[in-house]
């Protein structure tokens, strides 16, 4: 079964977000603050929340409880305006949804790490070219990577080029979703490795270290870096 049958559309992810109420959302600050949804059109939301709490161009993370499987979303306020003294009225704009457990057949990984992929056969990217990446996640399966560019299709084949501490990591990727992030013409782009066994040792290793650094990760910034808020020191 592809990932489309599963995904729901970020259409979707809004009206359940409208239709749940009331919603326990993380903020890019760290905070956790209670939301209520009132009704959705399109990508957007009608909510409000309490008024010191949120501001305008704040991105929040959520779980949400669906009769299939778990999903969490990703929104941005695009407006927070004064509705009274302890609220304020917000509209939100889903960037980013995923359904809990599918597709990733192995845990996730946040991480902040900057690469090169280069075009094989792509939809709109002449073959050969190379374009910078940022490296946000990986698992055993994939890897998640924002991109400054607009022309990656889901279905393109990619090879990703990085070094870490543990080697470098040289992949054959297959892209299997694209998603704006809200930042301009920013893509969030996932892939998965087109032979997951050519490049175990290295993402093992990598694993393994990120394990034990998660262990003293500063509570709040492991959101922040998966959204690419916090860029890394070059």
């Amino acid at each position: 079964m592809h990932m489309h049958d599963l995904e729901p559309t970020l259409a979707e992810a809004a009206a359940l977000l409208a239709a749940a109420s009331v919603v326990d959302v993380e903020t890019d600050r760290g905070e956790s603050v209670e939301l209520w949804t009132i009704s959705s059109d399109g990508q957007s939301v009608a909510a409000s929340a309490p008024r010191l709490a949120v501001a305008s161009g704040m991105r929040l993370e959520c779980r949400l409880a669906t009769d299939q499987m778990p999903l969490h979303v990703w929104a941005v306020i695009e407006s927070a305006e004064y509705r009274s003294q302890a609220r304020a009225a917000l509209t939100l704009r889903v960037i980013d949804v995923e359904s809990e457990g599918y597709e990733r057949r192995a845990v996730r990984m946040p991480l902040a790490t900057s690469g090169v992929v280069r075009a094989g056969v792509c939809d709109r990217i002449p073959p050969g070219e190379s374009i910078p990446v940022r490296i946000v996640d990986l698992s055993e399966s994939g890897v998640g990577v924002l991109i400054d560019d607009n022309r990656p299709r889901p279905g393109d084949r990619m090879w990703l080029s990085t070094r870490f501490i543990e080697g470098e990591l040289n992949a054959d990727l297959r892209v299997a979703h694209v998603r704006p992030t809200g930042r301009g013409g920013e893509m969030n782009v996932g892939c998965s490795f087109v032979d997951p066994g050519a490049v175990t040792g290295v993402v093992s290793r990598i694993a393994a270290r990120l394990a034990g650094a998660g262990r003293v990760r500063p509570e709040g910034s492991t959101l922040r870096e998966t959204l690419g808020i916090e860029r890394p020191a070059s």
